[in-house]
């Protein structure tokens, strides 16, 4: 019999709408979504000790190789979000990002994105990932 460890759960990230976030209709403009997982992907390398200054500083820099977002229902003016995020190693270059975002205590999905980012150098040459951010893959690994 084989045993699976149990997925990790996610990272959330607690957000709310306000009127700049929303268009004419009072609805989140669709761009704002990428703002929102940018916040969780963000966070989620300063808990494991990357900061966004150090990655700007540093000798790894971390960008967005491609992205796929899917709309399924609008999130409004007020509401409390959350964005939920798993993060699965793809490659020794690439980590996937899968971010879900609905509303805080209710499970109605809002939007999904799948983000694939990889560590460039300072010269914009692609380079392993930094072992040190194995601890935000690591559970997706066995």
């Amino acid at each position: 019999m084989i045993y699976r460890m149990p997925e990790p759960p996610p990272h959330v990230l607690p957000v709310r709408v306000y009127l700049e976030d929303t268009d004419a209709q009072g609805f989140v403009y669709h761009a704002n979504y990428l703002r929102f997982f940018e916040r969780a992907r963000s966070e989620i390398l300063d808990a494991a000790g990357y900061p966004m200054r150090e990655i700007a500083e540093g000798s790894h820099r971390f960008v967005v190789y491609d992205m796929k977002i899917r709309f399924r229902t609008p999130a409004r003016l007020g509401d409390r979000l959350e964005i939920r995020t798993r993060v699965e190693r793809t490659s020794g270059y690439r980590v996937t990002f899968r971010h879900e975002a609905t509303r805080a205590g209710d499970p109605t999905t809002l939007a999904t994105a799948d983000v694939d980012v990889v560590s460039l150098d300072a010269s914009g040459k692609l380079q392993e990932l930094p072992a040190a951010l194995s601890a935000i893959w690591r559970a997706a690994d066995r």
